[in-house]
C-alpha cells in the first residue's frame, strides 16, 4: 500500500489503553502520531500549529468540550483536515457530518479508514 501524501495523525481518547493501541498501530504503519488525552489538549496542539493531517477522536471525554465540538472547531478552522469520530454509542447522529466509526472496532478496520481518509483527495480539488 502506498504511503499517504502526509501522515500526521492526532489520536484523541481519554482511555490510555485505546489511545496507546491506536498510536502503536499507526506508528507501525509508518505514520507520525500525536496523542491527546482529551479534546482540550488536542485543540491546544492544533492551535499551536502542530503538523496534523487527520484527527481520530473519541466523542465522549472529560474536559470543556467533547469530540464533536473538537471536530466542529477543526472543520471551521482547517476544512481540509480529515476528521474521524468514534464512540461506544451506536448513535451515529452524534457525529453527523463527520466520518463515524462505532466502538468496539477492529484495529485493522480503523487503520484502513484512517489510511483511506489520508489518501482521499482534498476537498475542492478535481
Amino acid at each position: 500500500m502506498a504511503q499517504p501524501r502526509q501522515g500526521h495523525v492526532l489520536v484523541v481518547d481519554d482511555d490510555v489503553l485505546i489511545r496507546a493501541l491506536m498510536a502503536g498501530l499507526l506508528r507501525g504503519a509508518g505514520l507520525h502520531v500525536i496523542e491527546a488525552a482529551n479534546a482540550d489538549e488536542a485543540w491546544g496542539y492544533l492551535q499551536a500549529g502542530a503538523p496534523v493531517d487527520l484527527v481520530f477522536s473519541d466523542v465522549e471525554m472529560p474536559g470543556s468540550m467533547h469530540g464533536v465540538e473538537l471536530a466542529r472547531r477543526v472543520r471551521a478552522h482547517a476544512p481540509a483536515l480529515g476528521v474521524i469520530l468514534t464512540s461506544g454509542s451506536r448513535d451515529a447522529r452524534l457525529a453527523q457530518g463527520f466520518t463515524f466509526l462505532p466502538k468496539p472496532y477492529r484495529l485493522g478496520e480503523a487503520l484502513s479508514l484512517i489510511l483511506e481518509t489520508l489518501h482521499a483527495e482534498e476537498p475542492g480539488r478535481s
